[in-house]
């Protein structure tokens, strides 16, 4: 049985925001990404509630929310994001106790993803033309960036040789890291720092419009593009040339080795067409 509500207890919309607020100057989110997507979620448990206040709320509502995604891992993120809000009630003296904690988190599946073979990577660095092509195929083949970090890199993340700055502004969670040029991608290196200054972006079609996490902008268009499909169009025709199978989640739509997913290892003297070995990091 549940407890009766506070009396000073705050309305969904308000204690949503409250919970943000306290969250990010605490450190707990970092990204607007991170943000949107805990307001996403809280807001659609807020739905379920069917016009109950948040000191209110019970198992049954919580289930009821998790029942809009199908697939384990999924829920067992959406379920964790209720945990955090219900803690932070309890914390702030809201209410009692945490009904989200009260549901078994579902296990967590192993995902499985498809990754480039290496005929493919060579395909598809084969089939890139001209000099925006070029750097985006080999920029997210043999450095490993994400699609964000892609759109967003500029000449100065390239001032110091044989690295690629990925700053925290750029770099998801705000974990700023070094990336080393493997032999490879010197041709494109060299080219970026000699012709891009810095404060230019190395992908010149697209220019940020509000946060990392926000939209972008074709230079020179009034159309405003998301970005997801900023650049796309030029991943996609690389892809298309270069007949690879598509994959998930990078600009070109394909699962590159990146730098949670470990690097290929390398020496100055092999090249792509040598046979390249794949180390994963070990488990810490």
């Amino acid at each position: 049985m549940s407890s009766p509500p506070a009396r000073d207890s705050p309305g969904f919309d308000r204690a949503i925001e409250l919970f943000l607020e306290d969250m990010f100057s605490l450190g707990r989110l970092t990204t607007d990404h991170s943000i949107a997507e805990y307001r996403r979620t809280v807001r659609k448990h807020a739905e379920d509630a069917g016009g109950a206040r948040p000191d209110a709320t019970t198992r049954d509502h919580i289930k009821q929310t998790l029942r809009r995604w199908s697939h384990p891992n999924t829920k067992r993120r959406k379920r964790s994001m209720l945990v955090s809000f219900y803690d932070w009630m309890v914390e702030e003296g809201l209410r009692p106790e945490n009904p989200a904690r009260q549901i078994r988190a579902p296990r967590g599946r192993e995902p499985r993803v498809r990754r480039l073979t290496l005929d493919e990577t060579r395909a598809f660095l084969a089939a890139a033309e001209g000099r925006i092509e070029r750097r985006m195929a080999y920029l997210a083949a043999c450095a490993g960036l994400r699609c964000s970090e892609l759109r967003l890199l500029r000449g100065l993340h390239f001032a110091r040789e044989g690295w690629i700055l990925i700053s925290a502004d750029l770099a998801k969670g705000g974990r700023e890291r070094w990336v080393p040029v493997m032999v490879d991608l010197e041709p494109v290196v060299s080219d970026i720092r000699a012709t891009t200054p810095d404060e230019h972006h190395v992908l010149p079609a697209t220019e940020l419009v509000g946060s990392a996490a926000g939209s972008f902008r074709s230079s020179g268009r009034s159309a405003r593009v998301t970005a997801r499909r900023s650049g796309a169009r030029c991943a996609a025709s690389v892809a298309a040339r270069a007949s690879a199978r598509p994959c998930t989640r990078t600009s070109c739509g394909m699962r590159l080795p990146t730098a949670s997913r470990g690097w290929p290892v390398f020496t100055p003297r092999r090249r792509c067409s040598a046979t390249p070995r794949f180390r994963r990091p070990r488990a810490t």
